[in-house]
């Protein structure tokens, strides 16, 4: 397991290598490292054939299909970015839906000719989703930490804006800006609407039901799936469009951001089938460290296994019965835990997150360039959400 954890980095920086020295493309030097990976971590042919194809395989389910609407869309209507300011909107209401990659990629005509505005609406919806209720996220710490929603929500907003705000500077220090205009028109209808229903998604599988039990629980889960929101947000950008356009449609310039996506996946689930990130969460189990307990085994799992709600739910998980001995028992600590695993789950987005791989597309960054501006990124944001964590609890 440890050998696993050490090969880990080596890696990243063979991917990279493999596409900016070799000019192999993403998904042939995933595919290539997770073979050399599997032999080196000692995993069977089999295991790692079928850890790599299941990882593949819910990946394109989850977010693949969203991929190709989102750059359909663009294709076919959407050719103009967003402004500033709707940029860091659209990323508050992505990140409050049902999957924050899924929203991502029905967002990429967003940060089309700008990616400033691009990677700095990834990163407010990267921390959005991690840190605010409706988002499955802040949901699944929450309810795991036996927390309440709304003190959760409260604790959770200054955390988040903070995250943001850290997010947005670490973007301008890193890319420069455009002078591509900003436009919001009646056309992005057919992003916002897929947005809305990823947010009546979370919502309608929050535990508490708000929206009814039984067929309309069903009903607003249904129509939220990737394939019921590709195909809403493809017809309204073709209606939108006004006219018929049937190159647009049969473009596959989002043919390898969707591999990339699929194989990123496929090396999440490798990483995750060594064992390795629940062992090594272990060893941050440990009262003297306070609230920063749920904050590192949270950034343990997500970056070592990359999925972001499996590190909220392992983390809550393994931290909630020591919750007495970190002194965070009380309604206001719960609550404080359960923030401080959303935002140990921002960090570290990287090469076996499919999310990051949108974020690079949109922003036009290399896999190197990429790591330095949004691996980086979701550190300084995590980092300071927890100082903001630790300051409010001095205060409640």
């Amino acid at each position: 397991m440890f050998l696993a954890s050490l090969l880990l980095p080596i890696a990243v920086v063979a991917i990279v290598l493999l596409v900016q020295k070799v000019r192999l493309p993403v998904f042939l030097a995933i595919m290539a490292t997770v073979v050399v990976y599997g032999i080196a971590a000692d995993m069977t042919f089999q295991s790692v054939g079928k850890a790599f194809g299941l990882g593949f395989a819910t990946a394109l389910e989850q977010t693949g299909l969203l991929v190709v609407a989102g750059a359909l869309v663009g294709a076919v209507v959407l050719r103009a970015p967003l402004g500033t300011g709707t940029s860091a909107a659209a990323g508050l209401l992505g990140g409050l839906g049902a999957s924050a990659s899924g929203g991502l990629a029905l967002l990429q005509p967003a940060g089309q000719d700008a990616p400033r505005r691009a990677l700095g609406l990834a990163l407010t919806l990267l921390a959005t989703a991690a840190l605010l209720a409706p988002s499955p996220l802040a949901v699944a710490a929450g309810s795991v930490m036996k927390a309440s929603l709304r003190l959760e929500f409260m604790i959770a907003l200054p955390v988040a804006a903070a995250a943001i705000v850290l997010g947005w500077w670490h973007v301008a220090r890193q890319i420069p800006s455009t002078n591509e205009p900003g436009q919001l028109g009646w056309a992005w209808l057919c992003v916002a609407i897929p947005l809305v229903l990823l947010v009546v998604q979370s919502i309608a599988q929050m535990p508490s039901e708000p929206l009814g039990k039984g067929g309309a629980r069903e009903f607003y889960i249904g129509i939220s799936k990737p394939l019921m929101l590709a195909a809403i947000a493809i017809t309204l950008a073709i209606v939108l469009a006004r006219r018929w356009e049937p190159s647009a449609l049969a473009g596959r310039s989002w043919a390898p951001l969707l591999l990339a996506v699929g194989a990123s996946g496929g090396l999440a689930r490798v990483f995750d089938e060594t064992g390795m990130a629940e062992l090594l969460a272990e060893y941050a189990l440990h009262p003297r460290y306070g609230v920063m307990t749920p904050f590192l085994v949270a950034a343990i799992v997500k970056t070592l296994q990359g999925n972001s709600l499996t590190a909220v739910l392992t983390a809550s998980g393994m931290v909630e019965p020591m919750l007495p001995a970190l002194g965070l028992d009380s309604a206001s600590g719960r609550a404080l835990a359960a923030a401080a695993v959303g935002a140990g789950s921002m960090a570290i987005c990287h090469v076996n997150d499919p999310f990051f791989w949108i974020a690079a597309h949109m922003g036009r960054l290399s896999p190197g360039r990429a790591l330095y501006v949004i691996s980086l990124g979701s550190v300084v944001m995590a980092a300071g959400a927890l100082v903001v964590i630790a300051v409010i609890r001095q205060f409640i």
